[in-house]
């Protein structure tokens, strides 16, 4: 079978690390391969209502939704200056590395990303920054949620 698009979630974890050199080991056996890398930024639960308040920034007074876009900004261009640089070591090699981030529930934005891009394997940690099952030995709850969720095969790395 040849993997034509491998995505591979990456959450800034170690595990992750170990996916995306697995994914590369992969790409490398199946000459043409392209790798995905996706980061999921987790969706803040923010109130309703429109507050004003200081910025931390600059001190100026911006609403609440503001800040919040701020944050994920922040955020993203953070993991993006990371996944970057894991993009031109990998690159290196000769390999085609495309990155994308996005916001919401990692497991949904996994799956509907795999779909869209008709991804042919997902490589993915077995636990991730958040995962509870550091403590219990298992999978983690978005690989867990993509294993048995997706349409295409799935490599879980441990």
């Amino acid at each position: 079978m040849v993997f034509k698009i491998i995505l591979v979630p990456h959450d800034g974890s170690a595990m992750s690390d170990k996916a995306l050199d697995k994914a590369a080991e992969i790409a490398k056996l199946a000459k043409g391969s392209q790798i995905i890398i996706i980061h999921v930024i987790p969706e803040i639960p923010t109130p309703i209502f429109s507050r004003v308040i200081r910025s931390p920034e600059t001190g100026e007074v911006i609403t609440f939704s503001e800040y919040m876009i701020s944050i994920y900004q922040e955020m993203e261009s953070e993991m993006r200056e990371k996944l970057e640089y894991k993009k031109k070591k990998y690159s290196l090699d000769g390999m085609s590395i495309e990155i994308f981030i996005t916001i919401g529930n990692p497991s949904d934005k996994i799956l509907e990303y795999a779909t869209d891009k008709k991804a042919d394997l997902i490589v993915i940690g077995s636990i991730g920054v958040t995962g509870v099952s550091k403590f219990f030995k298992g999978l983690g709850s978005v690989s867990r949620n993509v294993s048995e969720k997706v349409s295409c095969p799935v490599l879980i790395v441990r």
